[in-house]
């Protein structure tokens, strides 16, 4: 889960309480009627209803202002070196992606799928994928991948992760039992926005390249998690916006707690977890690491805190460097890729 949280993280935009509505039925896209596979037009027209019920947490980003970001060059190196795909494929995730929307669907284990939209050329993907499919037992240098068919659709699958190709503007990413998930609903015409109303405001709201928001309630966080950090310890909801300006990343977001005594304990502990940081600045210095959160202030109103965050990008891409470092121990890059 919290590998999850680290891939996918407007200003100062309080969301108010108003917006933790009930999940209200929508109305099925598919113009063709129940039960026969989506249309390529009707697939680009809502990537939202491509993802299904009952997420623990979801998320959009803007691509383009990522790049654009301080760290944003740092995240496409690592993304390159670790593509499943050549650059034969015609993809270069710098130009041709445009946002990504994506959900997490189980605290144990990785169950979680995303919609990539942008430029793709299926044709020219296919041909990359079946070239590296047929160079992996040669060379070692060719990330292993496999290609399979399901509901109608090809997937490609490598290291526990895997994409479908649905258009030559929408790409289906997560890992397998989240695709084939997506993928069923596809080919049966059972797509539809099922995520709850203040979830889809939270992606929908305007000017924010980054949104995130995440339901606790059906799912608690695990033990581990409000051990290591105490703010959680009873939290219900998170809604989160951000943007990539200076200092590189800013947020603002509400999180919502059952009772308002756990919402002012939340509030506090966030306040001591920032104080914690700065204390770990001269050691993270000795290490090379800078202290990333240039401020944090958190205020209990009820059972809501709310709070702003600006997150240093330069320190950032620092630590990105050290986890391409880390993951190349775990993960090798392609040869040639980084």
């Amino acid at each position: 889960m919290r590998r999850h949280f680290a891939r996918f993280v407007a200003a100062a935009l309080a969301l108010s309480l108003a917006l933790l509505g009930c999940a209200k039925k929508q109305d099925v896209i598919v113009a063709s009627g129940e039960g026969k596979s989506l249309s390529s037009a009707a697939i680009d027209a809502d990537p939202i209803a491509l993802l299904p019920a009952n997420a623990v947490g979801v998320f959009t980003l803007d691509a383009r202002a990522l790049v654009a970001s301080p760290f944003g060059g740092r995240l496409v190196s690592i993304a390159k070196a670790r593509s499943p795909l050549p650059e034969s494929s015609g993809f270069d995730p710098a130009r041709d992606l445009e946002r990504v929307y994506g959900g997490l669907y189980s605290m144990q284990g990785v169950d979680s799928v995303g919609v990539a939209v942008g430029h793709f050329k299926p044709d020219q993907i296919e041909q990359a994928a079946s070239a590296q499919i047929a160079a992996t037992g040669a060379s070692a240098s060719q990330v292993p991948i496999t290609r399979s068919e399901y509901a109608g659709r090809v997937l490609y699958t490598s290291r526990g992760m895997g994409f479908s190709v649905l258009t030559e503007q929408s790409l289906l990413i997560g890992d397998e039992t989240g695709i084939r998930r997506a993928l069923d609903r596809i080919q049966e015409g059972r797509v539809r926005r099922q995520l709850p109303k203040w979830m889809v405001s939270t992606l929908e709201t305007k000017g924010a390249p980054l949104a995130f928001g995440a339901d606790f309630t059906s799912q608690p966080l695990p033990a581990a998690a409000r051990e290591q950090l105490a703010f959680v310890d009873g939290l219900r909801t998170v809604a989160l916006l951000g943007n990539f300006a200076d200092p590189g990343l800013n947020l603002a977001g509400t999180l919502t707690y059952a009772e308002p005594d756990a919402a002012r304990r939340g509030a506090d502990n966030l306040q001591q977890l920032y104080g914690q940081l700065s204390t770990y600045g001269p050691l993270m210095a000795l290490l090379g690491i800078p202290q990333p959160v240039r401020s944090l202030s958190a205020q209990a109103d009820e059972k809501e805190v709310r709070f702003v965050a600006g997150v240093d990008g330069a320190a950032v891409a620092v630590l990105l460097e050290k986890a391409e470092s880390y993951l190349s121990q775990l993960v090798p890059a392609r040869k040639g890729g980084s």
